[in-house]
């Protein structure tokens, strides 16, 4: 790491949160959260990028919902060098894997995206590969939208909650960290280009 690194700062976002009395907003299968699930891989992604000596902001640090315009506002205002959410997948039982979705046409970010996919799937995760968002069921997700003309800009599904393969896996902590901790090498490595 060079002293140009010690003035990156990394936006992490955990997708979702809690809003209005509801428990999380995003999805739930197999006894697992995704919004817990989101925040966890965020607290352990930031923990091993600042020990690198990046800096990280964290959008949503706690379980409480925070607005899409905010999050990505946030990520603008602090200048950061990279946009990253985090989110645990949900679709019929059979689906698994590892995904990343960056605004349509934005092959920078799309680079990352692929990068970290292919990391993240060798860990017992199917390539499921980078796509634009205009492949997402949301068709333009508003937290890349917000942020992918200031920094580059990925938005990463780690798993599916309702396949049972990959629920044994995010409910195994030391698989978490071992994700983790390629994930922040991947981010970094991301930042030498």
């Amino acid at each position: 790491m060079n002293a140009k690194d010690n003035n990156r700062i990394i936006a992490l976002d955990a997708g979702h949160g809690a809003n209005r009395g509801l428990h999380h907003t995003g999805c739930a299968a197999n006894g697992l959260v995704e919004d817990e699930l989101a925040l966890d891989f965020v607290i352990r992604i930031g923990h091993n990028i600042r020990l690198a000596g990046i800096k990280t902001i964290v959008t949503r640090p706690d379980s409480r919902l925070v607005t899409l315009e905010s999050r990505g506002k946030k990520a603008v205002e602090a200048d950061c060098d990279l946009f990253v959410s985090i989110h645990i997948n949900a679709g019929p039982a059979t689906a698994n894997g590892v995904e990343a979705f960056v605004a349509e046409g934005d092959r920078r970010s799309y680079a990352i995206a692929q990068q970290l996919v292919n990391r993240l799937a060798k860990h017992d995760l199917r390539n499921r590969g980078a796509k634009w968002d205009s492949q997402s069921q949301y068709s333009r997700l508003r937290v890349l939208r917000d942020t992918y003309r200031y920094m580059p800009s990925v938005l990463l599904e780690i798993g599916f909650l309702t396949n049972s393969h990959d629920a044994a896996l995010l409910k195994d902590k030391y698989w978490r960290q071992r994700v983790s901790i390629d994930t922040a090498e991947g981010i970094i490595a991301s930042l030498a280009k």
